[in-house]
């Protein structure tokens, strides 16, 4: 579609131009500046949006906006500080999850009164070890799990972690490389002309190599770049265990460099 077409076509199809990594990005910055929240939300989850215009959406007064650029891979340094503040959970949430974040912001994000930004913090690969050996006795049990799969997570904390109460801490702490007597699981890999994926998993992820086009990765209706998956991983979306679904990333990683040679 033409630039004039996307932005007289309705708002579910503004919203999705927004968001696909392909729109141009002289498309995207007017998206940026749609009336609707929706459309504004994809355009600043949307890794190809201009920094200027990541800066301007970070103070959109509709907290999913701020929320989505909170998450950006590309948001600059000192704006995720900014909205590591934000009054919105959900926002303080998505930059507690964010790779960019500084480990001094997180530190403080470590101690938010709400579970989620803390379950953020705590799987933050930015994240002292320290503040991860406190994150790893949190009440809340999402909490722990994220802590128990965090690389940097100490091995002496990691025994511990695999003796909680609840099974999906224990679950996390024993995928953890750190966690002594780690035993590395064993994948089966599906491999194709066009990508390779892990059998056993229930959100595949496939990693295609189609001519002229960069790899790219879908999960589910997600479908995208590794920075808008890592995005969602530790920003986005934490249904699943990141520690889990990073495990699988890498492990994708290593088998199309062998298979397609990059």
């Amino acid at each position: 579609m033409e630039k004039n077409d996307i932005l007289n076509s309705d708002c579910d199809v503004r919203s999705s131009a927004a968001g696909n990594p392909n729109t141009p990005v002289d498309t995207l910055v007017e998206l940026a500046k749609d009336s609707h929240c929706d459309v504004r939300s994809s355009a600043a989850g949307n890794p190809n949006t201009p920094v200027d215009t990541l800066v301007e959406l970070a103070k959109d007064n509709h907290w999913a906006v701020r929320s989505s650029a909170a998450g950006n891979p590309n948001t600059p340094v000192d704006t995720l500080v900014e909205l590591a503040k934000d009054s919105d959970c959900d926002v303080r949430r998505s930059a507690a999850g964010n790779p960019n974040t500084p480990s001094g912001t997180l530190v403080e994000l470590a101690k938010d009164s709400h579970w989620a930004v803390r379950r953020s913090a705590a799987g933050n690969p930015n994240t002292p070890s320290g503040t991860l050996v406190e994150l790893a006795k949190d009440s809340h049990w999402a909490v722990r799990r994220s802590a128990a799969g965090n690389p940097n997570t100490p091995s002496g904390t990691l025994v511990e972690l695999a003796k909680d109460s609840h099974w999906a801490v224990r679950r996390s702490a024993a995928g953890n490389p750190n966690t002594p007597g780690y035993k590395p699981i064993e994948d089966e890999f599906i491999v194709s002309e066009t990508y390779v994926a892990i059998k056993g998993t229930n959100h595949i992820w496939y990693k295609h190599n189609y001519p002229n086009v960069d790899p790219f990765y879908t999960c589910g209706c997600f479908c995208g770049s590794r920075k808008m998956l890592l995005s969602r991983i530790y920003s986005i979306d934490q249904s699943e265990d990141p520690a889990i679904r990073m495990r699988i990333l890498m492990a994708l990683d290593k088998k199309f460099k062998e298979v397609f040679g990059r």
